[in-house]
């Protein structure tokens, strides 16, 4: 489970923990580019959530909403990115919504959350992304 929140104008990065998951927080001042922190209070690495969990600069736009990079590398794997970043329904309801993939709109995925707001949500997240419940 995957728990984005909403950017805060002036505050500092943040990390706000979610149970068995993880969230994010994140701030920017006026003219500064969004930074977010994933976190994760799970024991467990399922399928990969330790990919995810770092902090995250906003890059650009795609289909109308901020995307994320992710700006630490992985050890052992440095040469995979990791983005999040909103996908509409274009592909139809099943493949709209958040997502965490190694590009923006790529096949490789790791968690998706259906929802539609202007920034990452809090709750609903899927790890893996075909996950049967949030």
């Amino acid at each position: 489970m995957l728990r984005p929140v909403a950017p805060r104008a002036g505050a500092a990065p943040a990390a706000v923990a979610a149970r068995n998951g993880a969230a994010a927080g994140n701030g920017a001042g006026a003219g500064q580019k969004t930074i977010m922190r994933v976190t994760t209070q799970s024991k467990q690495d399922e399928i990969g959530l330790q990919t995810l969990v770092g902090d995250y600069a906003e890059k650009g736009t795609n289909h109308g909403k901020k995307f994320y990079q992710k700006t630490q590398k992985i050890p052992g794997h440095e040469d995979i990115n990791v983005f999040l970043y909103y996908w509409d329904a274009r592909d139809g309801a099943d493949f709209s919504g958040w997502w965490f993939g190694d590009q923006v709109g790529g096949s490789q995925v790791w968690a998706r959350c259906p929802q539609h707001g202007a920034a990452p949500p809090r709750v609903g997240w899927k790890v893996p992304w075909d996950a049967d419940k949030a």
